[in-house]
């Protein structure tokens, strides 16, 4: 792909981004911080979790990452993207 290809798709591809961003007016309207729960002193008030099922998230976290950090992609070509703007 030429450098002025190159340009010309990222060029298309922010003008439809803007349009298609700004159709999106309802997540405007959403609270900066949504509330999780209506009665947090129950919540505050609860047993704490166990420490087991702690150690147990974190081993299942550190998995995760171990798992993210070593995916590789092999590229065999070049990545271009149609978007379907109806």
């Amino acid at each position: 792909m030429e450098q002025h290809e190159y340009m010309d798709r990222a060029r298309q591809y922010s003008t439809r981004l803007a349009m298609l961003s700004s159709n999106l007016t309802h997540w405007k309207k959403l609270p900066l911080l949504p509330s999780l729960t209506n009665q947090p002193h129950q919540v505050l008030a609860s047993d704490p979790v166990p420490f087991a099922d702690l150690q147990q998230v974190s081993r299942i976290a550190a998995y995760a990452f171990s798992a993210l950090s070593q995916i590789r992609v092999d590229a065999k070509e070049e990545l271009v993207v149609q978007f379907g703007i109806p």
